[in-house]
């Protein structure tokens, strides 16, 4: 599959774009500019081990991908899904970015209720969006030795786009679970902050979630 990573060049994005590539997955890193964009795929092509990571202008990286990862920063958000709403409505979408607010750290939530729902809205009626994967440790993602030992929720409205995804996260070896709608998207986004807060309490990088029970 060829899956755009919007914001690739940042922690998050860029992690989870390294181990979708290693699961054998063409990955496109897009950025502001092609030229940043491109020396993140340069080094992400020399730590996989692997050509099929390409760097690209964020609207080009969307237009050629079957899904779009949205991994923007918090104040950009709005903006770049406005700037990208005629390619993105065409789109399976993953946002996994979090609105958070800083002094005191916390969650932040558009108007929308959550991130996700914001791109929900600006994308339009049919548009494909799911949220998940938040809560997977951005430094694990890149050590590519190291397993991904926690799990990760995900909801959306569309069954086959939750398939579709959950599918990608066995395959670098996370185990996701269906949390249910978009509606809940802020639950799953504002569990960021708490662990950010609780990896500095604890001295970690890598807190996470395991379920049980099933």
């Amino acid at each position: 599959m060829k899956i755009a990573i919007i914001g690739g060049t940042g922690n998050m994005g860029y992690g989870l774009g390294l181990r979708l590539a290693k699961a054998n997955h063409e990955i496109v890193i897009g950025s502001r500019t092609a030229e940043r964009a491109e020396e993140a795929a340069k080094a992400a092509r020399a730590l996989v081990g692997t050509s099929q990571i390409t760097g690209a202008e964020n609207a080009s990286a969307a237009q050629e991908a079957e899904l779009v990862i949205l991994s923007v920063p918090t104040a950009g958000h709005r903006e770049m899904v406005q700037s990208l709403r005629d390619i993105l409505s065409h789109k399976c979408v993953l946002d996994i970015t979090v609105p958070l607010a800083f002094k005191p750290l916390r969650y932040a939530p558009p108007l929308e209720g959550s991130n996700a729902q914001e791109t929900a809205a600006i994308l339009g009626e049919g548009c494909r969006v799911a949220a998940g994967f938040h809560t997977i440790s951005a430094t694990l993602l890149t050590d590519l030795e190291a397993p991904l030992e926690a799990d990760a929720l995900l909801v959306g409205n569309d069954a086959a786009l939750k398939e579709q995804l959950l599918t990608l996260g066995r395959e670098i070896g996370i185990t996701v679970y269906d949390a249910g709608t978009l509606t809940l998207a802020c639950a799953l986004e504002s569990q960021t902050p708490m662990l950010i807060g609780m990896n500095k309490r604890y001295g970690s990088k890598h807190i996470g979630f395991k379920m049980v029970g099933f």
